[in-house]
């Protein structure tokens, strides 16, 4: 039973509007409360109130025990004539029922006289859908063959075993194997329902927390109570529809949004919503309507639904309603429903808008689209959409509908209407087509200003891969006219490998680059391993072309060291370059020094490489450091303790 200090908790939620009160209301077993509770809650003014009343109705009917409050706002919400509510009772009354597919096989036998007859009849019967059929001759040797066969039919079950139980107490025979012996015991009837231990809870009328979980696959009502409220629901929205047509299509709207992909996640499923298909197949002559439900017609299939609504002349007056089920339902069957209807009608394309159909291009629905594409391609004049409307659309529109909004953007809008940024934002986009027609529009434009140089650096992070590299080289080409480094870095900083190749192509071939000292500073604590092996290459190949030394760029020593030694320590790549990484250390220990005792560690990292390469590069440079200088035998000793010297 719920305390009065639960109802003064829920009656402060509601008034407060805490999304909890659902939840908390939900578990709340005590039946005469809630029943009295609906009456107060669905005439309560608040517009919390209203709002939660809806969020509840919204939630399957699954909590124990509440059949007295959801059948009272039923008919409060019905002798009140209210839509919204209604709507979410027909939506809830038809989640409600489900029936399931059974098979059940039939077996034939027949005597016959002769095998050549039997093969006849087996022929006969495998022709008729059986699906085996076979004959054997009676051993009595009379000439007699018995032919046996059998064959599947399916049928529809009706839900059962579905019903939450009651909160009545249940007496019933318990037989306990460990004691080999029965009790007579009273329980709850959720005891028996799930097969539970009735004495571990026959004290217990409410069940605990973790037995409400168990109970929510359950549902309220019977199922015949369940089909008769379906029914009342519908019965109200077919009578809105005869005496009051005005609020018709508006009312059966708000419940048909409210319907899910999971609703009619199957063929059965999707008549078994009965509201859903007398609104939009009433009329259909591929189904029947039953005691029990909607059944398909006898040689009629459901892939033959076309629309054929119970008050079609209402859907037809109001195009716009039609249009707005189409953004709104949320599942496949009611869009369906609404782009048919609005192709079936001619008029209904004179209601739509343009804007409309450029909504519709970003929906998720293919069908949607190809309607939009479809009604779109016919409109002669678009010179009303603003080419930021057009880049807006492009940039949300469905996949599906890329191919063909981009050649009627192409028409439409002239390369010179567009800013070199939008231009730059479209060609970083990761649909092709998009990043297809900004570059196009970019090969037509010269950055001229400082601002239109930094709305292009954004290609270096765009997101189309078969077109980046000619992204890349139009970019390098573009930028290189007026060289500046920090346009560079950019590039060596990517995050994707191919513009940083870019870059690295772009700083071997800009002579203001190899000789800007700042440059080579912040490319030394790139932390990128190709950065870092291309610059101990380019490093190698000034030395091999007598042109500069290390020392002679006036390089920071701290970030040539850096660099060496990210080299030198690379375990997975830079086997080419360690050998000249060594070199450099070498040239550098020549010239400087006074550096041997930060240069020669890594010296030794060369003579304890596993490469011989490297080792001899090592090697070589070690003795000829102390061959030059021998005042620095002392400090190689020092670095190098494991080696034996004569």
């Amino acid at each position: 039973m719920t305390s009065p200090g639960d109802w003064l908790l829920l009656q402060e939620l509601l008034e407060r509007g805490d999304p909890a009160f659902v939840d908390r209301l939900r578990s709340v077993t005590d039946a005469n409360a809630l029943g009295n509770f609906a009456g107060r809650w669905y005439e309560n003014q608040n517009a919390n109130a209203r709002r939660l009343l809806l969020a509840y109705l919204e939630r399957p009917l699954n909590a124990y025990r509440h059949e007295a409050l959801v059948k009272r706002l039923f008919k409060l919400a019905e002798a009140a004539g209210d839509d919204a509510a209604m709507a979410r009772f027909l939506v809830a009354f038809d989640r409600s029922i489900r029936r399931v597919m059974r098979n059940r096989a039939h077996h034939e036998s027949r005597d016959v006289q002769g095998v050549g007859k039997a093969r006849q009849l087996v022929n006969l019967w495998r022709s008729q859908g059986f699906e085996q059929a076979t004959y054997y001759e009676h051993p009595t040797g009379s000439g007699k063959c018995r032919v046996w066969g059998w064959w599947t039919e399916s049928w529809i079950e009706d839900a059962v075993g579905t019903t939450m139980p009651r909160g009545d107490m249940v007496t019933y025979d318990h037989f306990d194997p460990s004691r080999m012996q029965g009790e007579r015991v009273t329980a709850p009837g959720w005891v028996r329902r799930l097969k539970l231990d009735p004495r571990k809870y026959a004290e217990s009328a409410d069940p605990p927390e973790p037995i409400r979980k168990q109970l929510e696959r359950y549902r309220l009502f019977t199922p015949r109570t369940r089909r008769y409220l379906r029914r009342r629901a519908w019965r109200y929205f077919r009578r809105l529809g005869k005496t009051n047509p005005r609020r018709y299509v508006a009312a059966i709207s708000e419940a048909l949004v409210l319907y899910e992909d999971v609703d009619v996640d199957t063929g059965l499923a999707l008549i078994d919503n009965w509201g859903l298909v007398h609104a939009l197949f009433h009329r259909s002559p591929v189904l029947i309507s039953r005691p029990k439900g909607w059944d398909v017609a006898e040689d009629r299939s459901l892939s033959e639904l076309e629309p054929a609504p119970i008050f079609a002349d209402l859907w037809r007056s109001t195009p716009r309603a039609i249009l707005d089920l189409i953004v709104r339902a949320r599942c496949r069957p009611v869009r369906q429903w609404a782009v048919r209807m609005l192709k079936r009608e001619p008029a209904a394309q004179f209601a739509v808008t343009i804007n409309d159909l450029l909504d519709l291009l970003g929906h998720a629905d293919e069908e949607v689209v190809a309607l939009a594409i479809e009604w779109l391609g016919a409109v002669k004049d678009l010179s009303t959409v603003t080419p930021e409307r057009w880049l807006a659309v492009a940039e949300s529109a469905s996949p599906g509908a890329l191919e063909t909004l981009t050649a009627i953007i192409r028409r439409q809008i002239a390369p010179d209407r567009i800013a070199i940024k939008s231009a730059a934002r479209l060609a970083a986009a990761r649909p092709l087509p998009i990043a297809r027609l900004g570059l196009d529009w970019l090969k037509t434009k010269i950055p001229s200003s400082d601002d239109d140089r930094r709305s292009l650096l954004p290609l270096l992070e765009a997101e189309s891969e078969p077109i980046r590299p000619e992204i890349l080289a139009w970019l390098r080409s573009v930028l290189s006219d007026d060289f500046r480094s920090d346009e560079l870095l950019e590039f060596l900083d990517s995050r994707h490998a191919d513009a940083r190749a870019e870059g690295l192509a772009w700083f071997r071939a800009e002579p203001r680059a190899s000789d800007d000292v700042g440059l080579w500073h912040r490319l030394m604590e790139s932390p990128h391993d190709d950065v870092r092996l291309a610059l101990t290459s380019e490093l190698e190949a000034r030395l091999r072309r007598d042109r500069a030394d290390a020392h002679d760029l006036a390089l920071d020593a701290d970030r040539l060291r850096l660099l060496w030694a990210s080299v030198l320590l690379n375990v997975n790549r830079g086997s080419r370059s360690k050998p000249g990484a060594i070199e450099q250390v070498a040239r550098r220990l020549a010239h400087r020094p006074e550096e041997a005792e930060s240069l020669l560690p890594m010296l030794a990292i060369g003579l304890r490489s596993l490469r011989a390469p490297e080792r001899r590069a090592a090697m070589a440079a070690i003795v000829r450091l102390v061959t030059t200088r021998p005042d620095s035998e002392r400090t190689v000793r020092a670095a190098l303790p494991e080696w034996q010297w004569a």
